[in-house]
């Protein structure tokens, strides 16, 4: 399949995403910026998340249950009544974890997959990376390193935090989600300089 293929099936999936309201509404813009150029698509992204997950085993990425995610800072009480509506398996682990912002782009060709990801780490997003490529596609992940994953109890093992703890804890998720989130404007300005 041809650059011109992909990029148009990606497109139709967007357009799907977006009727759905599947899409997060912070990086819209991006995403349009990013698509208007010729040579360059987005496929799976997110604006950055806060999420409560239960990990029944460590390093089995295939058996985390996800319970709760917000795409914003969270308050103290919705993670609070998230924790106490939680149906914990035995033994199970519950993190709430603060991940960056994450954007696919896919570039025509391998020059232009290194340019854009030489501005976007001088930008402040220094795991961004290129992660796959051949013939008819390039492909660049944009991530930074602002993330913070919080064990916050094991049912049997260690006692949840209390309350004191649990602020401080989703206080410093939303600074490293928020710190991670103010770079996102930045971003919709790259295309035009390629």
């Amino acid at each position: 399949m041809e650059f011109s293929q992909y990029k148009s099936k990606a497109m139709e999936k967007l357009e799907n995403a977006l009727s759905q309201s599947l899409v997060d509404g912070d990086i819209i813009p991006i995403l349009n910026s990013f698509n208007s150029h010729p040579d360059l698509f987005t496929t799976s992204s997110c604006a950055g998340r806060l999420q409560l997950i239960v990990l029944p085993d460590v390093g089995r990425k295939d058996s985390v249950e996800l319970r709760k995610t917000w795409h914003r800072p969270v308050e103290f009480q919705e993670v609070k009544d998230a924790l106490d509506n939680l149906d914990v398996p035995s033994n199970s682990i519950i993190i709430l974890q603060s991940q960056s912002p994450i954007f696919h782009v896919s570039c025509r060709t391998m020059e232009l997959a290194q340019k854009f990801r030489g501005i976007v780490h001088s930008q402040g997003w220094k795991y961004s990376s290129l992660i796959t490529g051949n013939d008819d596609k390039w492909v660049v992940e944009i991530l930074s390193a602002s993330r913070i994953d919080n064990l916050l109890f094991r049912d049997g093992v260690i006692d949840p935090p209390d309350d004191d703890r649990l602020k401080f804890i989703i206080e410093e998720s939303n600074k490293i989600l928020v710190k991670a989130q103010s770079r996102l404007e930045a971003l919709e300005y790259i295309p035009s300089g390629l």
